[in-house]
Formats: structure tokens, C-alpha cells, sequence
């Protein structure tokens, strides 16, 4: 028997920080298999993870946050349970959140976010958000040194979450404080624990802005949101679209910060990158794609099969737990040749799932490789040239990272930087 056989995906440390090897063992064994330390049936192939994110006749995403950490409050009877898992939506921590929606009230709600992710939307943003990024360098350019994660992509995602929705500057540090540390998806949460949203704390206040302006609409994004209607002329209870704003820093907190700090770790590590980056930013999209592909910050997501199928010639019953592993997908190299090799020019490394696919693709894409690009193109001109620290990672050929244990996220847990004050810092 393999050692990987009988591991617990979730909690064994050694996986947390390198899955790759398990990854390859599972697929190689079956890119659907049943796990048997949670009963949850993996995805780990391109074409299979597609084709499950694709089939909403099958598959419900009311687990996609929490993934197989939670108990079906109803007894499973049958190949059907469609039914059931509306009439229980209450009861499944986080269920009733957009990205947990289906079918038609996942649209509905969906459409009334669009509008925020246009690429002119995102164009005029520009600026603000540039503006962000050179605020946060301010406070560490003159120290040589940057904790990247929490130094600088935690407060950097809140920050741009403020300056997209119009969040008033003097509360902006209000939201900075409320969402430090924050990690989604921690596997060691207890059931109470995930019973508890942590968005309720941003939510009164949003909800208090939303209600003004209602009622004293302005010129910002906050007003749009707040006198928004759905397409069938209906409008919105304010609580929904305090759930939807509250979403929004969630959802692009974490994964912001850590996609920064997988970023940077390559970065650090190749010289010839960050000189090519520096006197090519043309280049740093395809840069920023190859990377969403080799290492995004999403590990994995939750499906819930609803009505009994067949993928991969494995059966999947309804009522069992599905566990769409994405950072496993982008190295199959069914679809990738030599997965494990960053390529800056890999043909068609846009067809990552690094932002899921389907229905449920991640409507903040285009904020994400925005905000992304913004990082690199500001650190990299302020700070000069960037190494790891070897005091924190060790040295060259010996390094060291570790990574928070969420079922969600690739969430490198710290990343230790070092830097040339640049001239134009």
C-alpha cells in the first residue's frame, strides 16, 4: 500500500505545504477517486474537474465554501436530493451566500455585481488602486524588508475593496482592522465556528451606507449597488445586497493575499523574471496567467453531487461530497505539458481553473489579474532588486515555506522578503 493511501488530504502537514506529489499519486491512480480519510471524492484531472464545474444538473455548489466539513441535515434517500437541499439551504453553513447559490437565484444576484467587474469600470478604477499599492509601499520602502502577506497583500485586497465599492476614507482602516488574519476555509474550524460568519462584522456598517444611500443616492459605486434593481424590475432588500458588499471583501481577501505572496515566491527566486518584468511589463499578463496556472491560491472547492452520476467511469451517488482540486487539474499534464515547469510562454496557459469554471467561474477574475499586475508592477519598480530572506526560508537550495491548512486556499502562511531600495522608491 502506497503511504499516500490512507493520509488525511486536510490536515497532514507535509501534504499542506507540497501537495504535488499526492496530487500526481491520486491522478495517476484515478482523477476521480473516493478519498477514504473523509469520504470525499476527488477531482484531480483537467477534464474531469471541467466537466463536473460544468454540469449543474448533477453537481450543487451549496458546499463550494465549506467543503466537506459539514453533516447533510436530512437523511440521504434515493439518486435525487435536489429538492431537499433547497427546503435545508438554512441550514448549511454559508449555503445561502451568492457563491453557494444555484440555477436561477445564483444569476439573479450574480447580475447585480457585474456591473462592478467591466473592464471601463476596472479602467477608471486604475488609478485608485495604484494609489493603494504606493500608499502600503510608503509604510516599509525604507526598511529593506516586507512580510508580504500580511504586510502588504491582506491590506492591499481590503484597501481595493474600499476604493472599488466607494468605501469613505476615514473608515477605510476600519475595514483594514476588521478583516487582519482573516483565512477562509480553516480546516480545524468546529461546526459552531463555521456556523459564524466573520463578515458580520463589516456588515452593519455596510449596510448602514447602503440604506443612505438609498435614500441620498451619490456618484459612487455604493449608490449603484444600493438603488440597483434585478432584471425583472424587482428591488433588492437591503440585507441581500449588505451580503453581496460583505462577499466581496471575503471572497477577495485572502485569496488576493496569498495569490501575491505565490506570486512573489517565484519572483524572489528568479532574477532573470524580474529583470525581463522590469524592462518588459508588456510581458507580465502572460507572466501572471503561467502563474494562475502553476500556483494560484485556490486549492480546491466543494461540490455536492444532487443527482446520482457517472464521471471518469467512477460512480458518484447523490448526497456525496465532491472535492474539485484545481491546483491538481492545472498540473495534469493530460493538458500541460511539464506541469511543473514554470513556462512564461506555455501555449494556452489561460485555460487554467485557477478562477473555477461554469456558472461559477470567479466574477472578480478581472479584479484579481488586475491587482495583481498593479503588485507587480509597483514592487518591482519601488523596491529594486527582491530576494528571499534566508533567515526566514533558508538558503538557496534549501528553502523553506509553510502553508495555512484550509481546504480553499493555497495560502502561504508568511512570505520573508528582502530588497534593494530602489531610486525611484
Amino acid at each position: 500500500m502506497n503511504s499516500f493511501d490512507e493520509v488525511d488530504y486536510y490536515t497532514d502537514a507535509a501534504i499542506i505545504d507540497d501537495p504535488y506529489p499526492y496530487f500526481d499519486y491520486l491522478r495517476a491512480t484515478g482523477p476521480v477517486q473516493r478519498l477514504k480519510a473523509r469520504n470525499v471524492v476527488a477531482v484531480t484531472g483537467y477534464e474531469e474537474a471541467v466537466k463536473v464545474s460544468l454540469d449543474t444538473e448533477h453537481f450543487s455548489a451549496v458546499n463550494a465554501v465549506i467543503g466537506s466539513n459539514f453533516e447533510l441535515p436530512f437523511e440521504v434517500e434515493g439518486d435525487d436530493i435536489a429538492d431537499k437541499i433547497e427546503r435545508h439551504r438554512e441550514h448549511i453553513p454559508f449555503a445561502t451566500q451568492v457563491v453557494t447559490l444555484d440555477g436561477a437565484e445564483h444569476a439573479r444576484l450574480r447580475a447585480l455585481l457585474t456591473p462592478l467587474f467591466t473592464p471601463a469600470r476596472l479602467k477608471a478604477k486604475a488609478a485608485g488602486f495604484r494609489a493603494v499599492s504606493d500608499q502600503l509601499i510608503d509604510e516599509f520602502v525604507d526598511t529593506g524588508k516586507i512580510e508580504l502577506v500580511k504586510g502588504y497583500g491582506g491590506p492591499f485586497a481590503t484597501l481595493i475593496i474600499t476604493e472599488l465599492l466607494g468605501i469613505p476614507e476615514e473608515d477605510r482602516p476600519l475595514f483594514r482592522e476588521y478583516l487582519k488574519g482573516a483565512t477562509v476555509g480553516d480546516v480545524n474550524a468546529t461546526p459552531e465556528q463555521n456556523a459564524i460568519n466573520p463578515l458580520l462584522l463589516m456588515a452593519g456598517k455596510i449596510g448602514e451606507y447602503l440604506l443612505d444611500r438609498r435614500q441620498n443616492p451619490r456618484s459612487d459605486v455604493l449608490s449603484e449597488l444600493a438603488t440597483s434593481r434585478f432584471r425583472d424590475g424587482q428591488v433588492p432588500p437591503i440585507e441581500q445586497l449588505t451580503g453581496l458588499a460583505s462577499f466581496l471583501f471575503g471572497a477577495g481577501q485572502d485569496t488576493t493575499a496569498r495569490l501575491l505572496g505565490n506570486t512573489f515566491r517565484v519572483i524572489a527566486q528568479r532574477k532573470d523574471l524580474q529583470d525581463l518584468l522590469r524592462a518588459q511589463p508588456d510581458k507580465i499578463p502572460a507572466f501572471i496567467e503561467e502563474q494562475l496556472r502553476y500556483e494560484g491560491s485556490v486549492k480546491s472547492g466543494g461540490r455536492l453531487c444532487i443527482r446520482s452520476t457517472t464521471v471518469g467511469g467512477v460512480d458518484i451517488k447523490a448526497g456525496d461530497k465532491v472535492m474539485l482540486v484545481h491546483l491538481a487539474a492545472n498540473r495534469d499534464p493530460r493538458r500541460f505539458p511539464d506541469p511543473a515547469t514554470f513556462k512564461m510562454d506555455r501555449p494556452r496557459a489561460a485555460e487554467h481553473m485557477a478562477f473555477g469554471r461554469g456558472a461559477h467561474t470567479c466574477i472578480g477574475a478581472p479584479l484579481a489579474r488586475l491587482e495583481t499586475r498593479i503588485s507587480i508592477e509597483r514592487l518591482l519598480e519601488r523596491l529594486g532588486e527582491i530576494r528571499l530572506s534566508e533567515e526566514h526560508h533558508g538558503p538557496a537550495g534549501a528553502r523553506a515555506f509553510h502553508y495555512d491548512p484550509t481546504y480553499v486556499l493555497r495560502a502561504i502562511s508568511a512570505l520573508h522578503l528582502e530588497f534593494t531600495p530602489s531610486h525611484f522608491s
